[in-house]
């Protein structure tokens, strides 16, 4: 076990060490798309009556439609950062952001395709693994409860434990159900690397990524369930952090009900939000790349070079 996961939490610790080197350059990308989500929450707060509008409506179904190529171009930006970083050249804002339009549009199509069909096996895996978990789960409750129902203390303190063990379970399952939709979108990440590292064509892009996708498939899926993991404690804590505390004392002043409050709430909501996301694709792009040099070989090549230098030859 120490074996297998040692790699895994080595990944994780140096991307976020390359985090913190890199992290106004990382933030600045993100924030880019965040200002669109920050104007549009603070608009509904200031105007709640706009939902009800077919202006409203409209304009949430076109962030709705651009959220998905938005998001991928983001991420796609930082992985082109984290790639330069790792080369040791210092990160142009102006070279990760430039994604082609074309290039743009192949990843949005294949990425939605990708995660289409993750996000249907995950659903699969779910009615076969939960659903018959939770229902016998909850017959043998329902049956034990049925056994001890009495007036007695014994009885109340047992069915009491029997409430604690279950809303344990519930909570256990959704977050082991969090996790798992977040691996999906981490391997929706890993899977278009090979559309921004590199200058491949689109086909070659996506037979690069069906490779990768499959190569070492066990060990990646444990970097993405980790990744997840560790992304939404940050998420929460930074939300949280940022979103609670940093309005406070405008609540105080202003009162609850403030609509300037509101809206500096969910700025700052989304700004906590904004600065839990550079670690995933910093993550994703580390494993590909390095997924890349063990498939390829350059590990190997860079050895038997070293070894071809040495002493021991001649």
């Amino acid at each position: 076990m120490h074996d297998t996961l040692q790699p895994t939490l080595d990944l994780l610790d140096d991307g976020l060490r390359l985090y913190r080197r890199e992290f106004p350059r990382f933030a600045l990308i993100v924030a880019l798309g965040a200002v669109p989500a920050i104007i549009l929450a603070m608009l509904i707060i200031r105007r709640p009556n706009m939902l009800g509008s077919g202006g409203g409506i409209l304009a949430l179904l076109l962030s709705a439609l651009i959220s998905l190529p938005l998001g991928v171009y983001l991420m796609g930006a930082i992985s082109r950062a984290t790639a330069t970083a790792l080369r040791g050249e210092p990160v142009a804002l102006r070279a990760a952001l430039a994604i082609g339009p074309l290039r743009l549009i192949g990843m949005g199509c294949y990425g939605g395709v990708f995660l289409f069909v993750a996000n249907m096996a995950v659903s699969i895996l779910s009615m076969v693994c939960f659903c018959p978990l939770s229902m016998a789960m909850g017959g043998a409750m329902g049956g034990i409860a049925g056994t001890t129902s009495g007036s007695g203390t014994a009885s109340a303190a047992l069915a009491g434990m029997l409430n604690v063990i279950a809303a344990v379970t519930f909570v256990l399952l959704y977050g082991f159900s969090l996790v798992l939709s977040g691996a999906t979108y981490s391997s929706l990440i890993f899977s278009l690397q090979p559309f921004v590292q590199g200058n491949l064509r689109l086909g070659a892009a996506i037979q690069r990524s069906l490779d990768m996708t499959f190569y070492r498939f066990g060990a990646n899926l444990l970097v993405y369930l980790c990744a997840s993991l560790i992304f939404g404690v940050l998420a929460i804590g930074s939300t949280l952090a940022i979103g609670v505390l940093v309005p406070l004392p405008l609540f105080f002043l202003l009162g609850a009900e403030s609509s300037i409050a509101q809206g500096i709430s969910a700025a700052a909501m989304l700004v906590g939000l904004t600065l839990a996301l550079p670690p995933l694709p910093i993550w994703m792009a580390l494993l590909y790349l390095r997924r890349s040099a063990e498939r390829d070989g350059d590990d190997l090549a860079v050895r038997i070079a070293a070894f071809a230098g040495s002493e021991r030859i001649g």
